[in-house]
């Protein structure tokens, strides 16, 4: 009769293995901790320099405002200066609402209040909805605006008011850094399952050095053109913040003296 022979692990042995899995459960636990701490490090570090960004922002109209308003209380400007100098406060105030919306409307997207129903919207019709509301803009600029939707309604689902946002941000852009004479062409075509639109400008395009932080909060090209034309250095950050919400890829192309060519795959 045979027995069968068993072999039993010796304790210590046991022992050794529950710690190692112990150890490396623990090292997992360390690296999420870490990794936490590392995420909290990064939105700490974003929110106070877009605190920095926002005050240094208001402030500088502010100041203007001030300024202007304190040499009309003294007396120290002539009467026929007057109007120009109320005009230069209208122009500052107007800069610092604008200012004020963009980042109220930034804050709520990042806390997702705007975030409402998806509802089934035509892309082609919301991107010639916002030509129609930037076509005076574009007379005014002397800027030819172009729509081409390549075939019908393209439907997917979306924020009706943000995708016109982001399509009046893009086209106001266009026509605010184009050329007298130049172009701005916006089109919508269905490719396969995606639906891809652009807005292209022959304006006087953006440096290779600066492409990739255009989409950044308050970050700027050319500031004092910006100032010029009422920017706030929000509106691309807004673009992007509305796609990424409809899962749709952004990106730019440019090239200087050339144009700008931004590009969304719905």
């Amino acid at each position: 009769m045979k027995h069968k022979v068993t072999y039993k692990k010796p304790f210590g042995f046991l022992k050794i293995l529950h710690f190692r899995r112990y150890i490396a459960r623990a090292g997992q636990s360390i690296k999420r901790a870490l990794s936490r701490l590392s995420d909290r490090h990064k939105i700490d570090k974003l929110r106070r320099e877009f605190s920095a960004n926002v005050s240094h922002e208001l402030k500088t109209p502010l100041t203007s405002i001030y300024g202007y308003a304190e040499m009309l209380e003294g007396g120290m400007v002539k009467e026929e200066d007057k109007p120009a100098f109320i005009h230069k406060i209208k122009d500052e105030s107007a800069r610092m609402i604008a200012l004020v919306e963009d980042i109220m409307f930034l804050s709520s997207l990042d806390e997702g209040k705007n975030v409402k129903v998806f509802e089934k919207t035509d892309i082609a019709a919301i991107a010639a909805e916002a030509c129609e509301k930037l076509r005076a803009k574009a007379d005014e600029h002397k800027v030819r605006l172009s729509f081409n939707a390549g075939g019908g309604a393209m439907f997917k689902k979306g924020n009706r008011s943000m995708l016109l946002l982001l399509f009046v941000n893009l086209i106001d852009n266009a026509i605010k850094y184009n050329t007298s004479g130049g172009l701005v062409r916006v089109e919508a075509a269905r490719r396969g399952r995606h639906i891809w639109a652009s807005v292209s400008d022959t304006g006087i395009g953006i440096p290779k050095e600066a492409q990739k932080r255009v989409f950044e909060r308050f970050y700027r090209v050319d500031k004092s053109r910006s100032k010029k034309t009422g920017g706030t250095g929000l509106g691309l950050a807004i673009v992007k913040h509305i796609a990424l919400l409809h899962h749709a890829e952004i990106s730019l192309q440019s090239h200087e003296n050339i144009g700008t060519t931004v590009t969304m795959v719905f």
